[in-house]
């Protein structure tokens, strides 16, 4: 059965070469109006017609794509999650029950990962250390 969409609106492109578009529907099937990306390589075919539908109008003018600009605290805070996310996947090497070989592979890859905040150029340039393999 057909995914159908009661209405949408709020359209704006999301990405500069205007392949997908973020906007606000209501499907039939939903309580409520969700945000949804159509995009024309959507896998899913009613992705695909909402996109097409917009593009022809249906739904309302679309705006034209924003890049999001983050300021330099919140560029911080987004390397800094990152780094302990990291740091977090790579406490396996740190247990007791690894070999000590193994363990001191890790050591300078989790140092490194500590010391992206001093790196010259963070946050903007930021020179991720690579895992042992």
């Amino acid at each position: 059965m057909p995914i159908a969409v009661e209405h949408a609106n709020k359209c704006k492109y999301a990405n500069e070469e205007h392949t997908a578009i973020d906007l606000s529907v209501k499907f039939s099937h939903i309580n409520e109006e969700i945000s949804f990306t159509a995009s024309i390589n959507d896998s899913e075919p009613h992705g695909v017609e909402i996109y097409h539908r917009a593009m022809n109008g249906e739904f309302g003018p679309i705006a034209e794509y924003q890049p999001i600009t983050y300021t330099i605290e919140q560029l911080a805070a987004l390397a800094r999650q990152r780094r302990d996310v990291l740091l977090k996947e790579s406490d396996f090497s740190q247990l007791p029950d690894i070999p000590q070989a193994t363990s001191l592979l890790w050591v300078p890859y989790r140092q490194a990962l500590r010391d992206v905040p001093q790196q010259p150029g963070f946050p903007s340039t930021i020179d991720w250390p690579t895992q042992p393999n």
